[in-house]
């Protein structure tokens, strides 16, 4: 796989989120950012993991912008194992697109195609890191393009295929039998949240148009609408002699759009006197006029045309406001606080887990882990872990072997404080 190179992890602490609690974004479907790892009892972070693409050698990253969306913060760990803290330059959640930043040079860059187009029955291929296993690479044929979905950010066409996807895949590059880069995996429909047969892709032509933008400080036009198409039959039901043009579905509160006087149930036909057919069109026309732009609407509302102005205006930043640093618990302890002797007697041997911070939550320790081993030394109590650690000195990776159920693994901890 000669894009495998360019395909990164990507890694975030962010502030545990109540599992219950409707993340804004696509209405109805489920994203496939990384699962939070552990029941995270008494902890107040959580660790979720996603997938990128390298599309500049310099450091810029490509990734799902529900991925990051929060984040306090964002590593980024590259093909040959290195780790590097990422910026985020920006962030669309309408769109769920970000563009990360990281300091390297020299990185390999994915191949991406100039247009996003694919026809249905075309082969494709997923490259990510499902449930944290990474450079996974799945299969499948485009099922439809474009697809808009009840409720989509955006109108963002989207790529269905049956392509495997799952908690982790989303931001990873959807590649055709080229090896060129035709999208950007984004969520799946499922009950559960787990893969049952469909998964949907944003188009990388509109992705690089907005990763150019957050690269040039030129924000996508915003006036707060939500809309989708104009079918025959609501064409009929509105009508409409034929069936074009983008029904408003919502408008958002305080937006340019409900200044304006657009209501749900208009339906938009032409901008500056431009007609247009579909509602990408329409999507494509706000998107790309610059904020402070005032916009002719002919507007189809109870039968009759009529004209509103609406002002475009740079949508509202959804970049993670400047927060207090990631606690980085005890770091002698890597981050771990462990139970004390007297809550494991009778137990096997080993420091159990408690909470995880800083270092530790950042390896993937979990809550719940007994470690038995540093760096091969056995350990058969919280004070052995003490005693291992100091003897090992200021070794800049510790290797913890961790005992999670049936399982034996030694996870590597990087101190970042040295």
């Amino acid at each position: 796989m000669r894009n495998a190179p360019s395909v990164v992890s990507v890694v975030v602490l962010r502030a545990r989120r109540d599992p219950l609690e409707d993340i804004e974004g696509f209405d109805f479907f489920h994203a496939v950012s990384g699962l939070p790892l552990g029941d995270g009892a008494g902890a107040t972070l959580e660790r979720s993991t996603s997938s990128g693409f390298v599309i500049g050698a310099d450091g810029y990253i490509l990734t799902n912008a529900h991925g990051v969306f929060d984040a306090r913060e964002t590593w980024v760990v590259t093909t040959d194992g290195r780790r590097f803290r990422a910026g985020i330059v920006g962030l669309d959640r309408s769109s769920d697109v970000a563009l990360l930043k990281i300091s390297a040079s020299g990185l390999a860059v994915a191949q991406v195609a100039s247009l996003g187009h694919v026809c249905p029955g075309e082969w494709v291929a997923a490259l990510g890191a499902p449930f944290g296993f990474d450079h996974s690479l799945t299969v499948g044929i485009v099922s439809a393009y474009p697809r808009f979905l009840p409720g989509g950010g955006a109108g963002m066409p989207l790529i269905q295929s049956d392509v495997v996807l799952n908690p982790g895949s989303s931001g990873g590059p959807l590649f055709n039998t080229d090896g060129l880069v035709v999208g950007m995996n984004s969520m799946i429909f499922s009950a559960s949240g787990i893969y049952i047969g469909v998964s949907f892709s944003l188009p990388i032509d509109r992705v690089m148009r907005i990763a150019a933008g957050f690269r040039s400080g030129t924000p996508r036009g915003h006036v707060g609408l939500r809309t989708q198409p104009v079918t025959p039959e609501l064409g009929q039901a509105f009508g409409l002699a034929q069936p074009r043009g983008a029904l408003v579905t919502r408008v958002s509160a305080g937006s340019p759009a409900e200044e304006a006087g657009l209501r749900s149930g208009d339906i938009l036909l032409a901008v500056d006197g431009k007609s247009f057919d579909s509602q990408l069109e329409f999507e494509e026309a706000i998107g790309g006029a610059r904020p402070g732009a005032v916009l002719a609407l002919q507007v189809w509302r109870h039968k009759a045309l009529q004209r509103v102005a609406v002002k475009v205006t740079a949508p509202t930043s959804d970049l993670p406001p400047p927060g207090a640093p990631v606690p980085a618990g005890d770091a002698a302890r890597l981050g771990l606080v462990l139970s004390p002797v007297s809550a494991t007697k009778g137990m096997p041997a080993g420091a159990y887990v408690e909470t995880a911070s800083g270092a530790g939550l950042l390896a993937g320790i979990e809550p719940g882990d007994r470690i038995t081993a540093v760096n091969g030394i056995d350990v058969a109590s919280s004070g052995d872990f003490d005693t291992a650690l100091e003897s090992i000195g200021k070794s800049k990776v510790v290797a913890l072997l961790v005992a999670r159920g049936p399982a034996r693994i030694y996870i590597p901890v990087i101190r970042h404080d040295q």
